[in-house]
């Protein structure tokens, strides 16, 4: 008598409860032993939705509707030559962390832990200070340098691997009145400072370094003054170049202020032509943890990170979608 059938059918009746057992989690949706062989076969490349656009239909398809991210930011269209695979590995980065001086940055508005309050440089300062010597802990090749913008752009302290060094330019800093942003002068400094790497095959070799642009940016009612050159273009669309944002601006006192604020986060979003960037918005009349916030989740590597619509931090893909923030 042939019992092959209905053992096969209840082998595959334990299996099935098997795997609905596993935990299922944001970063793991399959459970840990279903993604094994998935896992080998992407080893050094991006996965479709992590880190750099995948170069296939599917995720130009996917890529056709502009999106906004929890926070507000419009997630631009990437151009389809630009939708490359890069190497998820942990290279050095060269890190250029540029400190606004503007006025605004020393209203005394922020509530900070104790419930008093506090202006934006003072936290900036203290989150920017955390930042560096985080990444030094986590890789000590990592190199930064500091530049402040007020009505100028000043290079204050060249590459380093130093924390040290960074911070002891951090606290003698005073703000001014400033009509305009250079973002042009910004971008042409950088350009003077730093040279990006090539590699002969963006999705197989990884490059010995990347460069990535942090501006802690705080004018409100100020659209920065940019002429797009041919080596500013050059410069956004290299693969190992990142301009992250962190914009703290006035919130909404008034409608005005936040047609304005709003505004100049759709001008950050369109210079993200790769869709890699990370950009954040903080209200000045929220508290001053959401600075820390942010910082910290500038700390991931940019070539290992997703985009910021597929980032998450709560554990589970269950929980609430209220996140909940760990206070350094």
């Amino acid at each position: 008598m042939d019992t092959s059938e209905p053992s096969s059918a209840t082998e595959e009746e334990e299996e099935k409860t098997t795997v609905e057992s596993r935990p299922r989690t944001r970063s793991n949706p399959e459970g840990a032993e279903d993604r094994t062989l998935s896992a080998q076969a992407s080893v050094g490349s991006r996965s479709e939705g992590e880190g750099e656009a995948a170069s296939t239909g599917d995720s130009l398809q996917s890529a056709t509707t502009p999106a906004a991210d929890s926070k507000g930011w419009p997630t631009p269209v990437p151009p389809t030559e630009f939708q490359v695979k890069t190497p998820r590995v942990n290279c050095p980065e060269k890190v250029v962390i540029c400190l606004d001086l503007a006025e605004e940055m020393s209203f005394s508005k922020l509530e900070s832990f104790n419930g008093s309050k506090t202006n934006a440089l003072n936290i900036s300062q203290k989150m920017i200070e955390m930042f560096v010597r985080t990444k030094h802990k986590i890789d000590k090749s990592h190199e930064f340098a500091l530049v402040v913008v007020n009505n100028d752009v000043t290079w204050l302290s060249g590459f380093t691997s130093d924390p040290r060094e960074v911070c002891s330019c951090l606290y003698d800093l005073e703000t001014v009145v400033c009509k305009l942003f250079n973002l042009e002068g910004l971008f042409n400094l950088i350009q003077q400072k730093t040279e990006l790497p090539v590699t002969e095959n963006v999705q197989t070799i990884p490059p010995p370094y990347v460069v990535r642009t942090i501006l802690v940016y705080s004018r409100p009612a100020c659209q920065p003054q940019l002429t797009v050159t041919d080596q500013m273009k050059k410069m956004l669309q290299c693969p190992y170049f990142f301009f992250d944002v962190l914009y703290i601006h006035n919130g909404a006192e008034d409608k005005e202020e936040e047609t304005s604020w709003k505004e100049m986060c759709a001008f950050f979003s369109n210079l993200d032509t790769k869709g890699t960037n990370y950009k954040y918005e903080v209200s000045l009349t929220g508290p001053a943890v959401e600075l820390h916030n942010c910082m910290a989740k500038l700390l991931a590597h940019p070539l290992q990170r997703p985009f910021q619509t597929h980032a998450s931090y709560s554990m589970l893909e269950e929980e609430e979608t209220t996140e909940i923030e760990a206070i350094v």
